[in-house]
């Protein structure tokens, strides 16, 4: 005997333990009797005759007419011990009656039963249902993707493979080299959303091969591929494949909210720290060792915040399982890209926002930091709009301080990076907070009645008269300021003379009443400027 059933005994009717074994089946409902072939091995709890006499007793010998192998009954469940009336016929008809303990699975016993049969025969297709049982079995008793996988291939005689379009999931193909499915390949599977004919290179030959896409919420998982590689096709195959893919949806799905369920608790924990709120500090150390998080260390805050977040939850209908997976794959990119630089980031989301700590290492000077902070942000970037072409990202960063309080501190500054500097520099832009520069200052006053007045006092007063005379005394004046008020440098930009240039600020001084020679003067325009794009970005 092979798998569980060498763990188990025989204990009545050990003079036909020659019969053949073709089929195995499980006895969970009353009726299945009359379903079986012939040399099936039957196993059941007998919960659905525990509690009738009679029905065990004609058991043996209904299975013995039906021709079927044996009958194994698992103990411990809904009988503590096999009755001694099935013992009785057993050994009356040499009819194998054999023990499953309990620590011995149903799995344990059909796994390497069907592996053995599947090696040694070509299933027929009234067997088909019967091994996709056992395949149903292997899928729902947690045997996860590689036990439905290789699987397949046994059933299909042919290797099978999967490859993963989620970063939680891994494809299953090693160790065998898989040229990827060119993207007219990939959008006719889409379009069809079903088992197609094709041609690709396995191991760098052209191999025929059968692909299925695995579709879930209108969107590719991942690809099952049979490839040709021992046998013929057979029409049958399209349908095995077909049949199979809701198990694997149902693996994928087990998977999604796995990840899901483990980053909501990361999420929730690290917020306490990303809001301050640590009363002590070992005791928190301690509990990020269960997600193998070491905040000893000391890290550097980025924040990552979708631009069109509007756009995306308008494209996939309010639906709020789209919205959810399309939040999951980027926080799922992110954490790829980054732990690919230093394995020991860590990802959260939290308040629709992605937030990254970045570990700093033994690194302590300020310049090295910003500078490998910023390079780490801009190759996230480039990652990003590979991925997801469709929105941007404003990247906000912190500055560096250390230990948990650290933390909070840059996550603070890495938000307060996005709001001001989206408001300047625009969206899908990397603001450093020290880059703010005057703004640190500005946006806690942006809604404050005294920056509209400092505007109509500065620059509203250019803005008012190029309205009404459709002159660029304000473009103007901008250029001079972006050319650190050279003349010459300034005039050459703008293709005019200087003579004409200094008509022209002679004319903004006339208007505003500040002197461009002064010092103040210049302050108060410039500040005029920054205070025009807070206003002209305010929601």
């Amino acid at each position: 005997m092979i798998g569980g059933l060498a763990r188990c005994r025989i204990i009545a009717g050990e003079k036909g333990d020659s019969r053949q074994i073709q089929y195995v089946t499980v006895m969970e409902v009353p009726d299945t009797i009359q379903w079986l072939k012939g040399e099936d091995l039957l196993l059941t709890s007998l919960y659905p005759i525990k509690d009738d006499p009679r029905a065990q007793q004609q058991l043996v010998q209904q299975l013995d007419e039906k021709g079927s192998s044996a009958l194994a009954i698992k103990t411990h469940r809904f009988v503590d011990r096999i009755p001694e009336m099935i013992i009785a016929e057993g050994n009356r008809l040499g009819f194998p009656i054999i023990e499953i303990e309990r620590d011995i699975s149903y799995l344990d016993i059909i796994t390497p039963i069907m592996n053995v049969i599947l090696e040694n025969t070509s299933p027929r297709q009234t067997d088909y249902d019967e091994l996709f049982h056992w395949i149903t079995e292997l899928a729902l008793g947690g045997k996860g993707l590689d036990a439905i996988v290789q699987a397949l291939s046994k059933m299909m005689k042919n290797l099978v493979t999967l490859e993963s379009a989620v970063p939680f999931i891994k494809g299953l193909y090693l160790p065998h080299e898989i040229a990827p499915l060119t993207a007219s390949q990939v959008n006719e599977l889409r379009k069809s959303k079903r088992p197609l004919r094709m041609v690709r290179k396995l191991n760098g030959q052209l191999t025929s091969c059968i692909v299925s896409p695995l579709m879930l919420n209108e969107k590719i998982n991942g690809y099952i591929t049979c490839w040709e590689t021992t046998n013929v096709f057979r029409k049958i195959d399209f349908d095995v494949l077909e049949r199979a893919i809701p198990l694997f949806a149902l693996e994928f799905l087990k998977a999604k909210t796995r990840v899901d369920v483990e980053q909501e608790y990361k999420n929730d924990f690290l917020s306490e720290v990303l809001a301050g709120n640590v009363q002590r500090e070992a005791a928190v150390i301690e509990k990020a060792k269960w997600y193998s998080w070491d905040l000893t260390k000391d890290y550097q805050v980025m924040v990552l915040d979708v631009d069109q977040f509007s756009t995306v939850v308008e494209t996939y209908n309010h639906d709020e399982v789209r919205i959810q997976e399309f939040k999951r794959n980027v926080a799922a990119i992110v954490e790829n890209t980054v732990k690919r630089m230093d394995p020991s980031s860590i990802v959260v989301f939290w308040s629709d926002k992605i937030v990254v700590l970045y570990p700093m290492g033994e690194r302590k000077e300020e310049t090295s930091l910003k500078d490998d902070f910023l390079a780490a942000a801009r190759r996230l970037k480039q990652h990003l709009k590979k991925q997801f072409s469709e929105v941007t990202f404003t990247i906000g960063m912190g500055r560096f301080y250390g230990g948990l309080r650290g933390i909070h501190l840059g996550y603070t500054e890495a938000l307060q990076s996005i709001q001001a500097g989206r408001k300047t520099w625009g969206r899908d832009s990397i603001i450093h907070f020290d880059d703010l520069g005057i703004y640190r200052i500005l946006r806690q006053l942006e809604h404050h009645e005294e920056l509209d007045s400092i505007y109509q006092e500065t620059i509203g007063k250019l803005e008012k008269y190029d309205q009404q005379h459709q002159s660029n005394l304000m473009e103007t004046l901008e250029q001079y300021f972006a050319c650190d008020c050279g003349l010459t440098e300034t005039a050459a930009n703008m293709y005019i003379h200087v003579n004409t240039l200094k008509y022209r600020l002679r004319k903004i001084e006339q208007i505003t009443g500040y002197q461009l020679q002064d010092t103040e003067g210049r302050f108060h325009l410039y500040l005029g400027f920054k205070i025009k794009a807070m206003l002209n970005n305010r929601p």
